[in-house]
């Protein structure tokens, strides 16, 4: 992300036991391991190391994709804050912000074929119907555009589930001293995504891709070019 050379602190509270209990045992670092300089966790380092893989020319970290003129160059749509990217982002001269539910990603207001590239971290679980926000994602793309996303999806699940009927479950409360912090987060969950992300991803009209590192899938809508 930021490019130093520091160490990464692992908070076992970051999430409440019942998540802890829950999830797989790698979700506590996915969403912990923070840089010490700059305070990315695990998750938004995985965005980070995607875009600069997909995008970067001689960079090797955010800060530096973010001074290379065909990134630069790109039109970008950031539906709610890709969490310590985000300050890094906001220097992008063209770069459209938006926060959900403000910005409605089932029904997005920006015209047809707007961006080269869309990036949400963790917010599709949090929309009603995610399917149809793909489907929007995807409409605002231009060709060869690409959706980056994460979503918490459990492997061991073999189908995604809608939370339709289930005990609430609210994302971003700590657990142990964290939930002091972070009581007032109430960031509903409407979908279990589980391992058929990528076909998702083609039911909405996308070509997919997935990034994994051992701990965390970095998935990639793509929008192929019409054929000749």
């Amino acid at each position: 992300m930021c490019g130093a050379e520091t160490r990464f602190v692992r908070n076992s509270w970051i999430l409440p036991a019942d998540l802890a209990r829950e999830w797989p045992r790698e979700f506590v670092d996915r969403e912990s391991q923070l840089c010490a300089e700059c305070g990315a966790n695990r998750r938004v380092r995985g965005i980070a190391e995607v875009l600069v893989s997909l995008y970067g020319e001689n960079s090797r970290s955010v800060i530096e994709l973010m001074r290379e003129e065909p990134f630069r160059r790109l039109a970008i749509a950031e539906i709610n804050s890709i969490g310590r990217m985000h300050p890094f982002l906001a220097d992008h001269p063209r770069l459209s912000y938006s926060e959900y539910p403000e910005e409605d990603l089932m029904n997005l207001s920006y015209p047809d074929a707007s961006f080269d590239l869309v990036l949400t971290s963790d917010t599709l679980e949090h929309v009603p119907d995610p399917r149809l926000a793909l489907r929007e994602t995807r409409r605002v793309l231009r060709a060869g555009g690409r959706h980056v996303f994460t979503v918490p999806h459990d492997p061991r699940r073999e189908r995604t589930r809608s939370r339709k009927g289930l005990a609430a479950q609210h994302h971003g409360r700590g657990g142990g001293p964290y939930a002091l912090v972070t009581r007032q987060a109430d960031m509903l969950a409407h979908t279990d995504f589980g391992a058929d992300v990528e076909e998702i991803l083609r039911e909405a009209g996308f070509a997919p891709e997935t990034f994994f590192d051992g701990v965390e899938a970095v998935f990639c809508g793509v929008v192929r070019p019409p054929g000749p």
